[in-house]
Protein backbone atom coordinates (compact mmCIF):
# COMPACT_ATOMS: atom_id res chain seq x y z
CA UNK A 1 0.00 0.00 0.00
CA UNK A 2 2.29 2.55 -0.98
CA UNK A 3 2.81 4.87 -4.22
CA UNK A 4 5.22 7.04 -5.08
CA UNK A 5 4.82 10.81 -6.27
CA UNK A 6 5.39 10.26 -9.81
CA UNK A 7 2.95 7.11 -10.01
CA UNK A 8 0.36 9.41 -8.26
CA UNK A 9 0.79 11.89 -10.82
CA UNK A 10 0.64 9.42 -13.86
CA UNK A 11 -2.37 7.48 -11.92
CA UNK A 12 -4.38 10.86 -11.57
CA UNK A 13 -3.33 12.64 -14.90
CA UNK A 14 -1.60 15.19 -12.95
CA UNK A 15 1.60 17.45 -12.91
CA UNK A 16 4.37 16.98 -11.12
CA UNK A 17 6.45 20.25 -8.97
CA UNK A 18 8.67 18.06 -7.14
CA UNK A 19 10.94 14.99 -6.26
CA UNK A 20 9.27 11.88 -7.91
CA UNK A 21 10.43 9.43 -5.82
CA UNK A 22 8.62 10.45 -2.83
CA UNK A 23 6.80 7.89 -0.74
CA UNK A 24 3.36 8.13 0.30
CA UNK A 25 1.62 5.26 2.36
CA UNK A 26 -1.67 7.15 3.03
CA UNK A 27 -3.64 10.49 2.95
CA UNK A 28 -4.83 12.84 5.49
CA UNK A 29 -5.97 16.78 5.05
CA UNK A 30 -3.43 19.51 5.98
CA UNK A 31 -4.00 19.49 9.66
CA UNK A 32 -3.73 16.15 9.99
CA UNK A 33 -1.67 14.46 7.62
CA UNK A 34 1.99 12.31 8.42
CA UNK A 35 5.14 13.43 6.86
CA UNK A 36 4.32 9.87 4.69
CA UNK A 37 0.64 10.85 3.66
CA UNK A 38 -0.64 12.37 0.75
CA UNK A 39 -2.85 15.64 0.96
CA UNK A 40 -4.32 18.01 -0.90
CA UNK A 41 -5.52 21.83 -1.19
CA UNK A 42 -8.62 22.96 -3.29
CA UNK A 43 -8.17 26.38 -2.82
CA UNK A 44 -6.51 29.53 -1.49
CA UNK A 45 -7.19 29.42 2.16
CA UNK A 46 -6.37 26.12 2.13
CA UNK A 47 -2.81 26.55 0.24
CA UNK A 48 -1.57 28.93 3.14
CA UNK A 49 -1.52 25.83 5.81
CA UNK A 50 0.67 23.81 2.99
CA UNK A 51 4.20 25.48 4.67
CA UNK A 52 3.49 24.14 8.15
CA UNK A 53 2.26 20.70 7.21
CA UNK A 54 4.18 17.51 7.61
CA UNK A 55 3.00 15.69 4.30
CA UNK A 56 5.64 15.61 1.29
CA UNK A 57 3.20 15.35 -1.30
CA UNK A 58 -0.14 17.50 -1.79
CA UNK A 59 -2.42 17.24 -4.86
CA UNK A 60 -3.26 20.82 -5.71
CA UNK A 61 -5.98 22.37 -7.60
CA UNK A 62 -4.62 24.30 -11.01
CA UNK A 63 -4.75 28.02 -10.76
CA UNK A 64 -4.03 28.44 -6.60
CA UNK A 65 -1.26 29.38 -5.99
CA UNK A 66 0.97 27.91 -3.40
CA UNK A 67 3.22 30.32 -0.57
CA UNK A 68 6.45 28.53 0.92
CA UNK A 69 6.73 25.69 -1.52
CA UNK A 70 10.19 24.05 -2.08
CA UNK A 71 10.37 21.85 -5.14
CA UNK A 72 13.37 20.22 -3.75
CA UNK A 73 12.08 18.55 -0.98
CA UNK A 74 8.57 18.39 -1.30
CA UNK A 75 5.92 17.61 -4.61
CA UNK A 76 2.92 19.13 -5.74
CA UNK A 77 0.76 17.78 -8.46
CA UNK A 78 -1.13 19.89 -10.39
CA UNK A 79 -4.87 18.55 -11.49
CA UNK A 80 -8.27 20.38 -12.36
CA UNK A 81 -9.88 19.31 -9.47
CA UNK A 82 -7.84 18.37 -6.24
CA UNK A 83 -10.94 17.05 -4.02
CA UNK A 84 -12.13 14.91 -6.95
CA UNK A 85 -8.42 13.78 -7.57
CA UNK A 86 -8.34 12.87 -3.97
CA UNK A 87 -11.03 10.25 -4.81
CA UNK A 88 -8.67 7.73 -6.26
CA UNK A 89 -6.21 7.87 -3.57
CA UNK A 90 -8.84 7.47 -1.13
CA UNK A 91 -10.33 4.44 -2.54
CA UNK A 92 -6.45 2.65 -3.35
CA UNK A 93 -5.57 3.36 0.37
CA UNK A 94 -8.97 2.02 1.81
CA UNK A 95 -8.89 -1.01 3.72
CA UNK A 96 -11.05 -3.75 2.22
CA UNK A 97 -14.43 -3.84 3.77
CA UNK A 98 -15.91 -6.29 5.87
CA UNK A 99 -17.95 -8.70 4.46
CA UNK A 100 -20.01 -12.01 5.19
CA UNK A 101 -18.23 -14.81 3.11
CA UNK A 102 -20.22 -16.42 -0.02
CA UNK A 103 -22.99 -18.63 0.67
CA UNK A 104 -25.35 -18.52 3.37
CA UNK A 105 -25.02 -17.92 7.25
CA UNK A 106 -26.28 -20.65 9.17
CA UNK A 107 -28.35 -18.66 11.11
CA UNK A 108 -29.76 -16.79 8.53
CA UNK A 109 -33.38 -18.09 6.88
CA UNK A 110 -34.31 -17.98 3.29
CA UNK A 111 -37.68 -18.79 2.53
CA UNK A 112 -37.34 -17.84 -1.34
CA UNK A 113 -36.31 -21.00 -3.38
CA UNK A 114 -34.07 -21.38 -5.84
CA UNK A 115 -31.33 -19.05 -4.67
CA UNK A 116 -27.81 -19.63 -5.15
CA UNK A 117 -25.89 -19.75 -2.47
CA UNK A 118 -22.58 -19.28 -4.13
CA UNK A 119 -23.83 -15.99 -5.93
CA UNK A 120 -24.08 -13.88 -2.71
CA UNK A 121 -22.51 -13.52 0.84
CA UNK A 122 -25.49 -13.55 4.23
CA UNK A 123 -24.50 -12.93 7.16
CA UNK A 124 -26.00 -14.25 10.35
CA UNK A 125 -29.24 -13.73 11.18
CA UNK A 126 -30.39 -12.61 8.39
CA UNK A 127 -33.79 -13.25 7.06
CA UNK A 128 -35.04 -13.25 3.26
CA UNK A 129 -38.91 -13.74 2.76
CA UNK A 130 -40.86 -15.58 0.10
CA UNK A 131 -40.84 -15.17 -3.69
CA UNK A 132 -38.10 -12.29 -3.90
CA UNK A 133 -35.53 -12.01 -6.63
CA UNK A 134 -31.50 -11.58 -5.71
CA UNK A 135 -29.14 -10.65 -8.45
CA UNK A 136 -25.61 -11.87 -8.53
CA UNK A 137 -22.77 -10.74 -5.53
CA UNK A 138 -25.30 -9.40 -3.22
CA UNK A 139 -24.15 -8.54 0.16
CA UNK A 140 -26.26 -8.93 3.05
CA UNK A 141 -25.03 -8.11 6.44
CA UNK A 142 -25.72 -9.47 9.88
CA UNK A 143 -29.75 -8.83 10.78
CA UNK A 144 -31.13 -7.38 7.54
CA UNK A 145 -34.45 -8.08 7.33
CA UNK A 146 -36.19 -8.54 3.32
CA UNK A 147 -39.67 -9.27 3.19
CA UNK A 148 -41.67 -11.25 0.90
CA UNK A 149 -41.89 -10.26 -2.78
CA UNK A 150 -38.72 -7.79 -2.82
CA UNK A 151 -36.57 -7.76 -6.24
CA UNK A 152 -32.68 -6.44 -5.94
CA UNK A 153 -30.35 -6.30 -8.95
CA UNK A 154 -26.74 -7.24 -9.09
CA UNK A 155 -23.08 -6.38 -6.69
CA UNK A 156 -26.25 -4.41 -4.06
CA UNK A 157 -24.78 -4.14 -0.64
CA UNK A 158 -27.44 -4.09 2.55
CA UNK A 159 -25.54 -3.35 5.76
CA UNK A 160 -26.65 -4.64 8.96
CA UNK A 161 -29.76 -4.30 10.41
CA UNK A 162 -31.41 -2.48 7.35
CA UNK A 163 -34.71 -3.59 6.63
CA UNK A 164 -36.47 -3.57 2.90
CA UNK A 165 -40.19 -4.16 3.04
CA UNK A 166 -42.66 -5.93 0.72
CA UNK A 167 -42.47 -5.51 -3.28
CA UNK A 168 -39.48 -3.26 -2.70
CA UNK A 169 -37.47 -3.08 -6.03
CA UNK A 170 -33.62 -2.37 -5.62
CA UNK A 171 -31.21 -1.70 -8.92
CA UNK A 172 -27.80 -2.55 -9.44
CA UNK A 173 -25.01 -1.83 -7.41
CA UNK A 174 -27.26 0.09 -4.51
CA UNK A 175 -26.07 0.64 -0.98
CA UNK A 176 -28.20 0.78 2.16
CA UNK A 177 -26.55 1.34 5.08
CA UNK A 178 -27.23 0.24 8.93
CA UNK A 179 -30.36 0.45 10.26
CA UNK A 180 -32.11 2.07 6.94
CA UNK A 181 -36.01 0.85 6.23
CA UNK A 182 -37.23 1.01 2.15
CA UNK A 183 -40.40 0.76 2.15
CA UNK A 184 -42.62 1.43 5.51
CA UNK A 185 -46.22 2.51 5.86
CA UNK A 186 -46.79 5.56 4.64
CA UNK A 187 -47.85 8.65 7.18
CA UNK A 188 -51.17 8.84 5.95
CA UNK A 189 -54.60 9.36 8.19
CA UNK A 190 -57.98 11.05 8.34
CA UNK A 191 -60.44 11.40 10.88
CA UNK A 192 -62.95 9.01 11.66
CA UNK A 193 -66.41 9.70 10.70
CA UNK A 194 -67.48 9.03 14.06
CA UNK A 195 -65.30 11.67 15.83
CA UNK A 196 -63.67 9.36 17.23
CA UNK A 197 -59.77 8.96 16.37
CA UNK A 198 -58.26 8.65 13.04
CA UNK A 199 -58.46 6.32 9.90
CA UNK A 200 -55.06 4.78 8.79
CA UNK A 201 -54.83 5.00 5.08
CA UNK A 202 -53.27 1.74 3.67
CA UNK A 203 -50.77 1.73 1.27
CA UNK A 204 -50.37 -0.83 -1.69
CA UNK A 205 -47.32 0.63 -3.50
CA UNK A 206 -43.59 -0.21 -3.03
CA UNK A 207 -40.26 1.80 -3.23
CA UNK A 208 -38.21 2.09 -6.21
CA UNK A 209 -34.07 2.73 -5.69
CA UNK A 210 -32.93 2.90 -9.10
CA UNK A 211 -28.91 2.14 -10.02
CA UNK A 212 -26.62 3.25 -8.00
CA UNK A 213 -28.90 5.06 -5.21
CA UNK A 214 -27.24 4.99 -1.74
CA UNK A 215 -29.54 5.50 1.17
CA UNK A 216 -28.01 6.38 4.67
CA UNK A 217 -28.05 4.73 8.25
CA UNK A 218 -31.23 5.19 10.04
CA UNK A 219 -33.11 6.69 6.98
CA UNK A 220 -36.70 5.97 6.21
CA UNK A 221 -38.45 5.90 2.85
CA UNK A 222 -42.72 5.16 2.66
CA UNK A 223 -43.94 3.25 -0.09
CA UNK A 224 -46.71 4.88 -2.15
CA UNK A 225 -50.35 5.11 -1.54
CA UNK A 226 -50.89 3.46 -5.11
CA UNK A 227 -48.02 3.69 -7.32
CA UNK A 228 -44.14 3.41 -6.20
CA UNK A 229 -41.82 5.76 -4.12
CA UNK A 230 -38.89 6.36 -6.48
CA UNK A 231 -35.13 7.76 -6.09
CA UNK A 232 -33.81 8.16 -9.54
CA UNK A 233 -30.40 6.61 -10.44
CA UNK A 234 -27.33 7.59 -8.45
CA UNK A 235 -29.24 9.74 -6.19
CA UNK A 236 -27.22 9.97 -2.46
CA UNK A 237 -29.66 10.04 0.68
CA UNK A 238 -27.62 11.11 3.67
CA UNK A 239 -28.12 9.54 7.23
CA UNK A 240 -31.84 10.17 9.33
CA UNK A 241 -33.55 11.62 6.37
CA UNK A 242 -36.82 11.16 5.82
CA UNK A 243 -38.85 10.45 2.44
CA UNK A 244 -42.47 10.32 2.24
CA UNK A 245 -44.97 8.59 0.50
CA UNK A 246 -45.04 8.98 -3.44
CA UNK A 247 -42.23 11.19 -3.40
CA UNK A 248 -40.65 11.11 -6.84
CA UNK A 249 -36.74 12.25 -6.62
CA UNK A 250 -34.67 12.33 -10.27
CA UNK A 251 -31.39 11.43 -10.85
CA UNK A 252 -28.20 12.43 -8.98
CA UNK A 253 -29.83 14.56 -6.15
CA UNK A 254 -28.05 14.54 -3.23
CA UNK A 255 -29.88 15.22 0.09
CA UNK A 256 -28.08 15.83 3.18
CA UNK A 257 -29.14 14.96 7.35
CA UNK A 258 -31.73 15.54 8.84
CA UNK A 259 -33.36 16.59 6.07
CA UNK A 260 -37.26 15.25 5.10
CA UNK A 261 -39.53 15.59 2.12
CA UNK A 262 -43.27 15.50 2.77
CA UNK A 263 -45.64 13.17 0.69
CA UNK A 264 -45.99 13.70 -2.70
CA UNK A 265 -43.79 16.15 -3.76
CA UNK A 266 -41.24 16.07 -7.11
CA UNK A 267 -37.80 17.00 -6.52
CA UNK A 268 -35.87 16.93 -10.18
CA UNK A 269 -32.45 16.12 -10.95
CA UNK A 270 -29.25 17.41 -9.94
CA UNK A 271 -30.92 19.07 -6.59
CA UNK A 272 -29.01 19.76 -3.46
CA UNK A 273 -30.46 19.37 -0.46
CA UNK A 274 -28.60 20.71 2.27
CA UNK A 275 -28.78 19.41 5.64
CA UNK A 276 -31.93 20.18 8.17
CA UNK A 277 -34.12 20.98 5.45
CA UNK A 278 -37.67 20.43 5.32
CA UNK A 279 -40.01 20.44 1.87
CA UNK A 280 -43.87 20.52 2.38
CA UNK A 281 -46.27 17.99 0.67
CA UNK A 282 -47.01 18.36 -2.66
CA UNK A 283 -44.21 20.61 -3.63
CA UNK A 284 -42.05 20.66 -6.84
CA UNK A 285 -38.07 21.40 -6.65
CA UNK A 286 -36.92 21.97 -10.23
CA UNK A 287 -33.79 20.27 -11.64
CA UNK A 288 -30.57 21.64 -10.68
CA UNK A 289 -32.04 23.85 -7.72
CA UNK A 290 -30.08 24.15 -4.31
CA UNK A 291 -31.43 24.30 -0.86
CA UNK A 292 -29.30 25.94 1.62
CA UNK A 293 -29.34 23.94 4.77
CA UNK A 294 -32.49 24.51 7.37
CA UNK A 295 -34.66 25.56 4.50
CA UNK A 296 -38.05 25.31 5.39
CA UNK A 297 -40.10 24.92 1.86
CA UNK A 298 -43.22 25.87 1.53
CA UNK A 299 -43.06 26.85 -2.17
CA UNK A 300 -42.40 25.27 -5.94
CA UNK A 301 -38.95 26.02 -7.12
CA UNK A 302 -37.84 26.82 -10.29
CA UNK A 303 -35.43 24.53 -12.21
CA UNK A 304 -31.26 25.86 -11.09
CA UNK A 305 -32.53 28.65 -8.49
CA UNK A 306 -30.87 28.77 -5.37
CA UNK A 307 -33.38 28.69 -1.96
CA UNK A 308 -32.68 29.43 1.45
CA UNK A 309 -34.80 30.39 4.93
CA UNK A 310 -37.17 30.25 7.25
CA UNK A 311 -39.81 29.98 5.40
CA UNK A 312 -37.71 29.88 2.18
CA UNK A 313 -37.54 32.38 -0.31
CA UNK A 314 -34.86 32.92 -3.38
CA UNK A 315 -31.43 33.00 -1.61
CA UNK A 316 -30.38 37.01 -3.21
CA UNK A 317 -34.16 38.41 -1.43
CA UNK A 318 -33.08 35.86 2.11
CA UNK A 319 -30.14 37.57 2.11
CA UNK A 320 -31.12 41.02 1.61
CA UNK A 321 -33.46 40.60 4.30
CA UNK A 322 -30.86 39.11 6.87
CA UNK A 323 -29.14 41.98 5.80
CA UNK A 324 -31.63 44.70 6.69
CA UNK A 325 -31.96 42.58 9.88
CA UNK A 326 -28.42 43.30 10.54
CA UNK A 327 -28.64 46.91 10.26
CA UNK A 328 -32.56 46.73 12.27
CA UNK A 329 -31.06 45.81 15.49
CA UNK A 330 -28.36 49.00 16.42
CA UNK A 331 -31.04 51.03 15.13
CA UNK A 332 -33.56 48.92 17.03
CA UNK A 333 -31.33 49.73 19.88
CA UNK A 334 -31.06 53.68 19.45
CA UNK A 335 -34.66 53.57 19.49
CA UNK A 336 -35.15 51.61 22.64
CA UNK A 337 -32.47 53.81 24.33
CA UNK A 338 -34.27 56.78 23.23
CA UNK A 339 -37.79 55.19 24.61
CA UNK A 340 -35.34 55.13 27.90
CA UNK A 341 -34.63 58.87 27.85
CA UNK A 342 -38.13 59.96 27.55
CA UNK A 343 -39.23 58.00 30.09
CA UNK A 344 -37.19 59.08 32.51
CA UNK A 345 -37.25 63.11 31.47
CA UNK A 346 -41.16 62.15 31.48
CA UNK A 347 -40.84 61.04 35.25
CA UNK A 348 -38.11 63.99 35.82
CA UNK A 349 -40.84 66.70 34.40
CA UNK A 350 -43.64 64.97 36.87
CA UNK A 351 -41.24 65.15 39.90
CA UNK A 352 -40.86 68.90 38.76
CA UNK A 353 -44.09 69.53 38.55
CA UNK A 354 -45.17 68.03 41.94
CA UNK A 355 -42.16 70.04 43.69
CA UNK A 356 -43.33 73.25 41.93
CA UNK A 357 -47.09 72.78 43.45
CA UNK A 358 -45.51 71.75 46.75
CA UNK A 359 -43.55 74.92 47.20
CA UNK A 360 -46.08 77.07 45.99
CA UNK A 361 -48.57 75.94 48.45
CA UNK A 362 -46.32 76.89 51.03
CA UNK A 363 -47.67 80.04 53.29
Amino acid sequence: MRLTAQEIATKIGGALDGPGALVVRGVGDLRGAKEADATFISDANYARLWIDCPAKVALVSRGVEVPGHDSTKRALIHVDQAEVAMISLLEHFAPAPEVPPKGIHSTAVVETAGIEPDQLSVGPLAWIGKNCILGRNVVIHAGVRIYPGVTIGDDVIIHANAVIRERCVIGHRVIVHAGAVIGTEGFGYRPCPSGKGLLRIPHLGNVVLEDDVEVGSCTCIDRGTFGSTRLGAGTKIDNHCQIGHNVQIGKSTVMAGLSGIAGSSTIGDWVRIGAGSGIADHRTVGSGAQLAARTALMNDVPAGEIWGGMPAREIKVEMRHILALQKLSPLTRDIMRLVDDAKKNKEAAKESVKASVQESAKP
